[in-house]
């Protein structure tokens, strides 16, 4: 007969053992990096009329259809390379009131948008006949679009107000350049406008082997990598081409009344939309842009090591301004250690370089050292050491596990030398006391 108080026994001690064993396997494998090494950053540049929400939305789409992990089974961080410009959002809306002026007739009728652009067609000629009052609205909407409306469309492209977001983007390439990882950049719309300077400034950070360019629907002739155009995409290749040179449609897309909806359940009648046409599963032209950043990121080859002894950041401050002069850049430690231009190296990080001319960048970089690395607050801050008055400063903090965690950019007062007086971030970097992994996260 079983004894059951023995074999309760025996049950309790194993369990005990399994527990014991597992704590100590925890134990033994607790990491001692605090980094994800290497891998790819696979950044997304917005075209126009993209919110940052929307921006961020396609984002998430892109990595529900690439995944996290790229071809060699390393990890892809995504990162939205944003741009806040406008475009042809009153070119569009003054099309979509001349339709709705006669009593509802021809409203919502976006397949004549393309014959308004190149002046009249067979559509609107049979509309004419049959509505003559519409031909007021062909006549009106072309006089307009070759007064206002192009120069509408073209202030989209042409005036971006560049400065902070080339330094963002700059920012964002400085990090993953330092951590050695591979970099791919998908662009649509006007987004190609600024993917092109960015390719130009991470290859001249890292190897050209390393950095890689998707093209969708660009909005330029200017190339650095492969490229999807709709030949339905009214956008590029008709209102954009009547105002400038883009490159030519290679992929066909059907008509509005026959197109599926989107990835955001909406239809675009102008044939331009990321999530409606160019990576809509339900059109052929999405396994085109899908088999371009495939092939993009397999063809990619790691950079070549700057210093065999660097180690990546866990997370890194990095500062940039707008102009010369010397602006500084100062962490404080938890513990007390003060790390700037005097004092580069402190007990959990250092300071790459002292910028004294103007722009920077200026980068602290938190050791991935597990036993190196102090939980607690880094207070990140600046000082205008001298002739930086009026200039606008701006901090990036980004983690080598999440990415970018905050930006802000503050103008900078009179000289002050070591001393910061414009406070940016707390970065609170904190352990799990059973998986021993870090984390790093921002405060005001």
């Amino acid at each position: 007969m079983i004894n059951l108080k023995k074999a309760l026994g025996v049950i309790v001690s194993l369990a005990m053992t399994m527990v014991y064993a597992a704590s100590s396997y925890a134990q033994s494998e607790a990491p001692e990096d605090a980094c994800v090494k290497a891998g790819y950053t696979f950044g997304f540049f917005n075209g126009v009329l993209t919110t940052s929400y929307d921006a961020n939305v396609v984002q998430y789409r892109l990595i529900a259809i690439h995944g996290k992990k790229g071809p060699t089974g390393e990890e892809i961080k995504y990162e939205v390379f944003y741009n806040a410009t406008n475009g042809i959002e009153d070119f569009v809306e003054v099309f979509a009131q001349r339709l709705e002026e006669q009593n509802g007739i021809l409203e919502e009728r976006f397949e004549l948008f393309f014959e308004a652009l190149t002046g009249d067609g067979p559509w609107w000629s049979n509309i004419i006949a049959a509505i003559p009052e519409a031909a007021d609205i062909l006549s009106e909407f072309s006089d307009w679009q070759q007064t206002q409306g192009l120069e509408l469309l073209a202030r989209g492209f042409a005036e971006l107000s560049t400065a902070d977001m080339y330094a963002d983007h700059r920012a964002l390439i400085d990090s993953a350049a330092i951590e050695g990882r591979k970099m791919l950049f998908v662009a649509h719309s006007q987004g190609n406008l600024f993917v092109n300077k960015a390719y130009s400034y991470a290859v001249s950070k890292t190897s050209a082997a390393a950095v890689k360019v998707v093209h969708i629907a660009p909005a330029s002739r200017t190339l650095s990598g492969e490229y999807t155009l709709a030949d339905k995409d009214i956008v590029i290749n008709f209102a954009l081409r009547l105002d400038g040179d883009v490159e030519w449609a290679n992929a066909q897309i059907p008509g509005y009344l026959l197109r599926p909806a989107g990835l955001n359940g909406q239809k675009d009648f102008l044939g331009h939309g990321i999530q409606e046409i160019y990576i809509n599963p339900a059109l052929a032209i999405s396994s085109r842009v899908k088999g371009q950043i495939d092939a993009a990121l397999a063809s990619l080859l790691p950079p070549p090591k700057q210093n065999e002894n660097e180690s990546i950041a866990f997370f890194t401050a990095t500062l940039t301004w707008d102009g010369s002069g010397d602006a500084d850049l100062h962490a404080f430690e938890p513990g007390g250690f003060h790390v700037y231009y005097a004092a580069r190296a402190g007990a959990s990080g250092y300071l790459d370089v002292d910028n004294t001319a103007g722009f920077g960048p200026e980068h602290y970089y938190a050791t991935c050292d597990a036993a190196t690395l102090r939980t607690g607050t880094y207070r990140i801050s600046v000082a205008n050491w001298g002739r930086a008055d009026g200039r606008t400063a701006t901090v990036l903090i980004e983690s080598n596990k999440d990415g970018v965690l905050a930006t802000k950019s503050l103008t900078l007062g009179g000289s002050t030398g070591s001393t910061p007086t414009h406070h940016f971030f707390d970065v609170i970097v904190s352990r799990d006391e059973e998986t021993g992994i870090f984390s790093a996260s921002v405060g005001p």
